[in-house]
């Protein structure tokens, strides 16, 4: 069996680290994995670096369009995980017709359009990285029979040491030894609503002044989250300090983690800080609710809630049984449930069941 897995981001974000973990362990399984990925983006590097097999995709859709076409032939199956890997690898599938498994990360049902209806019609099997999601596509018209679920996973075993992580915030921000530290690990976009972790931090100060909070990332919207940090007063007590690469190897620097998203596919962010044992208080935003079940592994609250988050992370930092009790549940349940070789495991058995059907190669019935 040779599969194809397709990404054409140009920057590296969660869904391009789940990719690589995929490749990587479907190889180390013994399956015949390749990537195909945009020319220059860091996930051709990172796959480079892992001597994985990988098609370098042109920058621009015509010519892109063309080496799929040239590249599809030689597999017996295609694994998109990107919505324009979906949209062109529907579109040069016409001329091979191999089964097309597409993975969904994101928590918003796709514009009911013309194309969007041909291209998930095409699809064999949509995975979803939550039940959430698996619900709203569902929703949106895939048939049940083609939805699956595949939770993303996250290695184990690649935190720095606790002293080593501090010794780096600290060289980026400022901290003191004696400031107790919030975390948060995620790009500066809308959806991840940053704004919501400033107001939660305006409360938590107030209470709290031994406190530090951290956010580690870069996007659009940072500069209007520093003039929302100076206009809460928090400059000296909320520290921005950029992209970090392979950020979650930090996680042991931070006493609680926070994650304010409005909208999550699943949040494997969360994930790496329960495999770390670090406690997690997050909002109930799409998928997260399934990566932390509230009150047995981490602290949940509304969406958009400054003032319930901020009452979920005081209870983190005042309360340390509780704190301890809930990180190393997350942490036994992650290492049990979202391992890298599960999620590889899973995708396998889907390609087979589809590549077994008699017509899996043909285009799928509406």
């Amino acid at each position: 069996m040779r599969v194809l897995h397709l990404n054409t981001e140009k920057t590296w974000r969660g869904g391009e680290r789940q990719v690589l973990l995929t490749v990587i362990e479907q190889r180390r399984q013994g399956f015949d994995a390749h990537l195909a990925c945009r020319c220059g983006a860091p996930l051709e590097a990172a796959a480079r670096k892992e001597n994985i097999p990988v098609i370098s995709l042109p920058k621009f859709a015509p010519a892109t369009l063309a080496a799929m076409l040239r590249a599809f032939r030689k597999f017996d199956l295609l694994h998109c995980h990107s919505a324009r890997a979906h949209s062109l690898a529907a579109l040069a599938n016409l001329c091979c017709g191999r089964p097309v498994v597409v993975s969904r990360r994101v928590d918003f049902e796709p514009k009911k359009t013309w194309f969007n209806r041909f291209k998930y019609q095409r699809a064999a099997k949509v995975v979803c990285v939550s039940g959430f999601i698996a619900d709203q596509m569902k929703n949106w018209g895939v048939l049940a029979s083609r939805v699956a679920v595949v939770y993303d996973a996250v290695p184990g075993g690649d935190f720095l040491p606790r002293e080593k992580c501090l010794e780096r915030l600290r060289e980026r921000t400022g901290v003191t030894a004696g400031q107790r530290i919030i975390g948060n690990i995620a790009a500066l976009v809308g959806h991840k609503d940053h704004a919501t972790l400033l107001r939660a931090a305006k409360i938590v100060m107030a209470q709290r002044q031994d406190v530090a909070f951290v956010i580690v990332g870069e996007g659009a919207l940072k500069g209007d989250l520093l003039r929302l940090r100076s206009e809460f007063g928090l400059t000296g007590a909320v520290h921005f300090t950029g992209f970090i690469p392979q950020a979650q190897r930090l996680l042991l620097g931070f006493d609680v983690f926070a994650m304010s998203s409005c909208m999550e596919g699943l949040g494997t962010i969360v994930l790496d800080a329960g495999l770390a044992c670090v406690p997690v208080a997050a909002t109930a935003g799409g998928g997260l609710p399934e990566a932390v079940l509230h009150e047995q592994t981490g602290l949940l609250a509304p969406v958009g809630d400054a003032a319930a988050l901020a009452a979920a992370l005081l209870r983190l930092l005042n309360d340390a049984p509780l704190a301890d009790r809930l990180a190393r549940a997350a942490q036994k349940r992650v290492a049990a449930e979202f391992s890298v070789a599960n999620m590889a495991t899973r995708y396998v058995e889907i390609y087979q069941s589809l590549l077994a059907a008699p017509a899996s190669g043909k285009r799928p019935s509406a």
